[in-house]
């Protein structure tokens, strides 16, 4: 006999799903090489004027700017600073120094020093040395989504075919079964986003679900939080640097992804003269982006003051992949609303507003229209500014662009008009001509570049004329494997290029000192993080290239022997290809490429190369005497039995060859009748092909 149970459960009673429509995290795969434990750079940009004509001639003082970071595990100290040899004033000026320390499980940046404080809203930006706490997603962990993903549920009655289409582009195409589903994870676009699903079940029945979304890239994912909290004294820039005071300030803002839609924010800044508050929303709907900010500030012996600032975006996709943008802002600030480090309020207007319409008619031409009023307070005017603006593609290499201008300000009402032709040669060459009816000025412009990394360049020359005068200027960048060298040109002319006014000739170079794991290397200027590669002992003489590509290299180790890769990104995954130009033949230089997750201004050490380049060669006799014929066995190294073994074969007359062997012993395991087992020597100073003749087993 046959019991069957057929269990129906309605939809309703079944679970949801959760079905990701792109997978926009960022996964790592593989193991990535560990960074120095300590390591550093000295950046050192100098230049120097030369005045062939004008006021002053001759070579002027030299200007150096020089950057500095130490990386000791993790923990960061840097420091900028201005050195001018010479100078009639100070002649050396410490920008900042400070230490920084990121907790990359929680994604938390500590600052020790003299603070970058950042803010929000109506937040002015205080010089403080002290202490600070700041999360970014954007610096600490650039490859996360932090923006909303776009949850949206629906239902299936019946087994039915799902068409997911983004902007008019399919982005997935799904077989399901019948139940409740929550898609997410949608690639939307800065804007409004169209999303449909067409939906087609088993009986051939069709329905099509519909939604509208609209993101800013300021939103924050619902739970996700970014905030900031400076504290400490101010410390204005001096003549020799920061000068501490005993003026305490506080400086603070944090941000929530309240849900998909809602990011809500509250900011506060305060010292013994002024104390600020405020709190600011953006808010997505189909029709567009709210945003607002709000503020209240308090100044001894001045009073009170109010600020207000609302602004609204829409950007409208269409199916060819054109956008309409449209915006609106108005903004008020009472008399006396003062941040933090105001000496004395006194805002000129009450209120501003404006906005603007850009439309693309098609991938070739667009309009747009710009409008900003701003009203007087007291004695002061009030200002009109109004735009027209338009660009047509002529051709796949020339674009044209025209502006139309309407001004009424203090200096009176003016027309003025503006138009710009930009015309390509090929991929790195353009011209640009411009015209503006203000003071009737003319410029030609011309800019080229060649290349990437070590032996690229640019350049670019203008001429302009105008009601003031006229002028030429030139500047060149050449980009060698050590340093940045440039050159630029500025001359002044009376009337259209007459009698010489000034010449001015500046010279400029760029290097840095890099170092870490023992090793010291120059090369260009570093950004953030870096790496020094090194060759191999076994490499002899040979030229390691790192990044090589079509359009050049980023740096070889040349006569030096170490290069340095002036240009990676904190917290961005980054794989370095090399290649080894007259390597001995054998030679090992490993998988060819290094992968590398670097922390903030940390410096890596990376070895070309190996020890593992020796091959060997003998014949295998077992223990009667005869050859070890037609087997396969591994060979393991004894001091580093961890190692994977090296598989060898041997012939009819029992040769073999092992190739990937370092100096040192090893044991070598035949799978021969006998299990014969080798022990052989590689000599310290062996180099390629290493003969052993015949070997016999040991005893065990």
């Amino acid at each position: 006999g046959t019991l069957e149970l057929h269990f129906s459960v309605p939809v309703e009673k079944r679970a949801s799903r959760r079905l990701s429509v792109s997978a926009l995290d960022h996964r790592s795969v593989g193991t990535f090489v560990a960074p120095a434990g300590y390591s550093g750079y000295l950046n050192i940009r100098g230049s120097v004027d030369l005045y062939e004509q004008g006021p002053i001639t001759g070579f002027q003082e030299p200007v150096f700017l020089l950057n500095s970071a130490v990386n000791l595990k993790g923990i960061v100290l840097e420091t900028d600073a201005i050195w001018i040899p010479g100078s009639d004033g100070a002649d050396f000026q410490r920008l900042g120094s400070r230490y920084v320390y990121d907790d990359t499980r929680n994604l938390v940046r500590f600052t020790l020093g003299d603070l970058e404080t950042q803010g929000r809203g109506f937040q002015a930006a205080p010089d403080i040395a002290g202490i600070s706490i700041f999360r970014s997603y954007s610096v600490l962990n650039p490859h996360q989504i932090i923006r909303p993903r776009g949850d949206r549920t629906f239902r299936l009655d019946r087994p039915s075919t799902v068409e997911v289409i983004v902007n008019g582009q399919q982005v997935r195409r799904l077989q399901l079964a019948p139940g409740n589903y929550n898609l997410r994870d949608f690639p939307f676009a800065q804007g409004g986003n169209d999303i449909r699903l067409n939906v087609l079940d088993d009986t051939g029945r069709t329905e099509v679900l519909r939604f509208n979304i609209f993101l800013d890239q300021t939103q924050l994912a619902k739970g996700l939080d970014e905030f900031g909290l400076y504290a400490g004294v101010k410390a204005p820039l001096g003549a020799h640097g920061p000068v501490y005071s005993d003026e305490w300030t506080v400086s603070g803002f944090y941000r929530r992804g309240i849900s998909d839609n809602l990011t809500l924010g509250a900011n506060f800044q305060a010292d013994d003269q002024v104390q600020m508050a405020g709190i600011e929303a953006m808010f997505g709907t189909p029709i567009g982006s709210f945003g607002t900010h709000i503020a209240y500030s308090h100044t001894a012996g001045f009073g009170d003051g109010f600020a207000l600032q609302g602004t609204f975006q829409r950007l409208i996709q269409h199916r060819n992949g054109q956008a309409d943008t449209f915006n609106l802002f108005v903004e008020h600030r009472s008399r006396r609303f003062a941040p933090v480090s105001f000496f004395l309020a006194d805002n000129q207007y009450q209120y501003e507003l404006g906005g603007g319409y850009t439309r693309a008619f098609n991938s070739d031409f667009y309009m747009g229209v710009n409008a900003r009023f701003s009203k007087g307070r007291g004695i002061n005017p009030d200002v009109h500014s109004y735009t027209l603006t338009g660009g047509w593609r002529i051709s796949p290499s020339a674009t044209l662009t025209a502006e139309a201008r309407y001004s009424d300000d203090s200096r009176g009402k003016e027309v003025s008009g503006f138009v710009t032709l930009n015309i390509r040669f090929g991929r790195n060459s353009s011209v640009r001509s411009e015209f503006d009816t203000r003071d009737n000025r003319t410029r030609l412009s011309y800019q080229t570049l060649n290349g990437s990394g070590v032996g690229s360049y640019n350049m670019t020359a203008d001429v302009e004329r105008s009601d003031f005068g006229s002028n030429v200027s030139l500047n060149a960048n050449y980009f060698t494997n050590r340093a940045e060298l440039g050159v630029s040109h500025f001359g002044s002319f009376q009337g259209d290029f007459g009698t010489s006014a000034s010449q001015r000739t500046s010279f400029r170079l760029g290097t840095s000192i890099a170092f870490g794991g023992g090793e010291v290397s120059i090369g260009r200027p570093i950004y953030d993080s870096f790496a020094i590669v090194k060759p191999h002992p076994s490499l002899k003489k040979a030229n390691v290239v790192v990044e090589p590509s079509v359009m050049g290299y980023t740096a070889n180790t040349g006569d030096l022997r170490l290069a340095t890769m002036p240009n990676l990104s904190s917290y961005s995954e980054r794989v370095i290809t090399v290649d080894v130009e007259g390597a001995p033949a054998g030679t090992d230089i490993g998988q060819g490429s290094f992968k590398l997750f670097p922390g903030y201004r940390s410096g890596y050490v990376l070895e070309v190369g190996s020890d593992y380049f020796i091959t060997a060669t003998g014949t295998m006799l077992d223990a009667d005497g005869n050859p070890v014929s037609l087997v396969s066995g591994k060979a393991t190294e004894l001091k580093r039995p961890d190692r994977p073994a090296v598989t060898l074969f041997t012939n009819r007359q029992g040769r073999f060859g092992a190739t990937g062997l370092a100096p040192g012993q090893w044991r070598i395991e035949m799978l021969d009748p006998n299990k014969s087992v080798y022990v052989i020597t590689i000599p310290e100073d062996a180099e390629g092909v290493v003969r052993l003749g015949e070997i016999a087993p040991v005893k065990e």
